[in-house]
C-alpha cells in the first residue's frame, strides 16, 4: 500500500474533527447542554485520565504481539492497524501526530461524551462512535468497547476533561508507536 499524503491527512483531520467540533458546539446550544468547564479539578481529572490511558494501550501493545494473531477480534484487528491504520500515517510528522491525536480527544468527547451521551446514554453513545470508527467488525465492537469506557469515566467523575484527555493520550500513543516503532506489514504465520 502506497504513503498516504501529509496534507491530505491534516485537510482531512481538520474537516473530519470540525465538523464534530462544530455538531457538540452547535448541539449543546441547541439542547441547552453545558460543555464548559470540562471539569472543576484539572490536576486530578488529568492524572485520572493519563492512568486511564494505561490499560486501553496495555491491550492495543497486545494486539501488537504475533500472540494475539490467532485470537477471533485481535488477529483481525492486528492487520487492519498495521496494514491499513500505519500507512495513513506514515509521512505524518510528530507534531501532525499530536495535533490529530488533540483534535480527536476534543472533538470526539465533546460529542459523544458531552452531548450524545446524556441524550441517549452511555450504550447507544458508544455504539454510535463505535459506528463512527467502524474499519471492520473488530474495529467497531473495540470502538465500542472504548466508548463504554470513555462514557462509564465521564458518568462516574462527571468530567468531560478525563475522557478527553484519555482519548487524546492514547490517539498519541498508538499512533506514535505505529509510526516509530511498529515495523513492516502483518504477515499470517503458517
Amino acid at each position: 500500500m502506497i504513503a498516504y499524503p501529509r496534507k491530505r491527512l491534516l485537510i482531512l483531520a481538520f474537516v473530519s474533527e470540525g465538523m464534530l467540533l462544530l455538531l457538540a458546539l452547535l448541539f449543546s446550544r441547541l439542547f441547552g447542554i453545558r460543555l464548559f468547564p470540562l471539569t472543576v479539578d484539572v490536576v486530578k481529572d488529568v492524572a485520572l485520565g493519563t492512568i486511564g490511558t494505561l490499560f486501553p494501550l496495555a491491550i492495543f501493545a497486545f494486539f501488537l504481539t504475533t500472540k494475539s494473531e490467532n485470537l477471533p477480534l485481535f488477529g483481525s484487528l492486528r492487520k487492519i492497524v498495521i496494514n491499513d491504520i500505519k500507512v495513513l500515517f506514515t509521512n505524518a510528522s510528530l507534531l501532525d501526530i499530536v495535533t490529530i491525536s488533540a483534535l480527536a480527544g476534543i472533538a470526539e468527547e465533546l460529542l459523544f461524551r458531552g452531548i450524545v451521551q446524556p441524550k441517549v446514554g452511555i450504550v447507544w453513545a458508544s455504539v454510535i462512535f463505535g459506528l463512527l470508527h467502524c474499519l471492520s467488525p473488530a474495529y467497531f465492537v473495540i470502538a465500542t468497547v472504548m466508548g463504554l469506557y470513555l462514557g462509564f469515566l465521564c458518568d462516574y467523575y462527571q468530567s468531560l476533561l478525563i475522557p478527553i484527555h484519555l482519548h487524546f493520550l492514547y490517539d498519541l500513543g498508538v499512533l506514535i508507536c505505529l509510526k516509530y516503532y511498529v515495523k513492516g506489514n502483518f504477515v499470517k504465520s503458517s
